[in-house]
């Protein structure tokens, strides 16, 4: 199959999978042009907080089994560790890492990964560090395994002193990982691969944070096209990473736009299309959170019928908001998406109320408060639909040794509710 090494990846903050939905993603993965599957939620204390202690028999008995359930379906299971929260870099820390990494290699794993993100560290002496553990679980491990290295400094326009010193410890055939100029990067080129792969001397791999919806962005449900990437990048990028949400089911949509892209395909919003129509009944919801850190307003569709609404009594938008957001849904799907779905409620019916007040706009003054008091209520925190409202992204650049904001790190607007109830006050006397 043409393009990268592909694998989906289960990387967030927060909870890993249970075992029957991380097994039941492996078969549709492997359907959906998909190489691998990443194991690294940061919630699993015996990945990240409490990485030297090895995991428990059950746990090691699933991994097992999806471990042969990968090799069955045709993918590589990536088992990964990130011992960097306390790392000592002593003789004890180095043999605790070829051990964790050890078991899995037992069980017939052949993909590995060692994960320095979000942990303290800076400058050449500590990038020779983490770097210089990774060549030595390497050398204990064996050949003949793919394997990765995330480092410290993974977000980056451009080689600093730890990256240098870092990739210049790594067997010339570990790849390092880079999610591009920011943590989530609005976009990626390949002038941005090339001058970082140059420096390194390397392979640069991509980790896609999309669709994960973790930390600061959780209330926004990322069910749109995949984010604007240079497709010169399938030639140059050898691996990919696709971070995706703790939502399986409902990940699915970014995972199979991902792979849509990445196996060649530049039509975002026809690729869009058939991923959703993949998952029956999802069609109202996905429009309604097909918002991105730089896609942050409503579906264009949905705004174009609202506009026509408001100046041609247009009744398109209306009957869409009337006919709900759960026909058809699969139990299981709702359950992930239930808090999306209610809110997709209210603010449907509160829309409808504006729609009500444009078309008959001498309203009597309780009812209108009434109504504008449900309006309210829909802007409360939480979950975002018709666009995003709040939202905080991890959108960062660099200050010297420092990662730090960036211009679109915070999100804020006005969501297809506001805009029409803001046309709805218009008409008032």
């Amino acid at each position: 199959m043409s393009g990268p090494w592909l694998a989906a990846h289960e990387g967030w903050y927060g909870p890993p999978l249970e075992r029957e939905a991380r097994l039941g993603l492996v078969g549709w993965l492997a359907a959906h042009g998909y190489d691998g599957y990443a194991y690294s939620p940061k919630d699993d204390p015996h990945h990240r907080a409490h990485w030297r202690d090895p995991y428990p028999p059950a746990a090691m008995a699933h991994f097992r089994e999806l471990h042969e359930a990968c090799v069955d379906a045709g993918l590589d299971l990536v088992a990964m560790v990130s011992p960097g929260l306390d790392w000592r870099g002593d003789g004890a820390d180095l043999d605790a890492l070829v051990a964790k990494l050890a078991g899995f290699r037992e069980l017939g794993v052949r993909a590995f990964s060692v994960n320095w993100d979000d942990v303290p560290g800076e400058g050449d002496a500590v990038g020779a560090s983490h770097g210089a553990a990774v060549a030595h679980a390497v050398g204990r491990i064996g050949g003949d395994v793919r394997w990765m290295a995330v480092p410290v400094d993974y977000a980056v326009t451009s080689a600093t002193p730890y990256l240098r010193a870092f990739a210049a410890e790594l067997p010339d055939d570990v790849g390092v990982e880079w999610t591009g100029a920011s943590v989530v990067s609005p976009d990626v080129t390949v002038e941005q691969h090339r001058r970082l792969a140059a420096e390194l001397g390397r392979p640069v791999h991509f980790a896609e944070n999309f669709p994960v919806n973790d930390v600061g962005m959780s209330d926004v449900l990322h069910l749109g096209p995949y984010p604007h990437r240079d497709p010169g990048l399938r030639d140059e990028v050898g691996v990919v990473t696709v971070n995706f949400m703790h939502r399986p089911i409902a990940s699915r949509v970014g995972l199979a736009v991902a792979a849509a892209f990445w196996r060649g395909d530049d039509d975002r919003e026809a690729a869009w299309s058939a991923a959703v129509a993949e998952l029956p009944g999802l069609g109202p919801l996905a429009r309604a959170c097909r918002s991105w850190v730089t896609e942050p307003g409503p579906d264009p569709t949905l705004a174009a019928w609202a506009e026509a609404a408001l100046t041609a009594g247009d009744t398109r938008l209306r009957s869409y908001l009337s006919a709900g957001c759960r026909d058809g849904l699969d139990p299981a799907l709702a359950e992930e998406v239930g808090p999306w779905l209610d809110r997709w409620d209210e603010e449907a019916a509160s829309m409808v109320r504006a729609l009500d007040i444009v078309e008959a706009p001498a309203a009597d003054v309780l009812q209108l408060w009434s109504a504008a008091g449900r309006w309210a209520r829909c802007r409360r925190p939480g979950p975002q639909v018709f666009g995003t409202r709040f939202a905080r992204y991890p959108v960062t650049t660099r200050d010297g040794d420092a990662l730090v904001a960036a211009a679109g790190a915070v999100v804020h607007g006005d969501n297809l509710t506001d805009r029409l109830w803001a046309a709805a006050l218009d008409t008032l006397p």
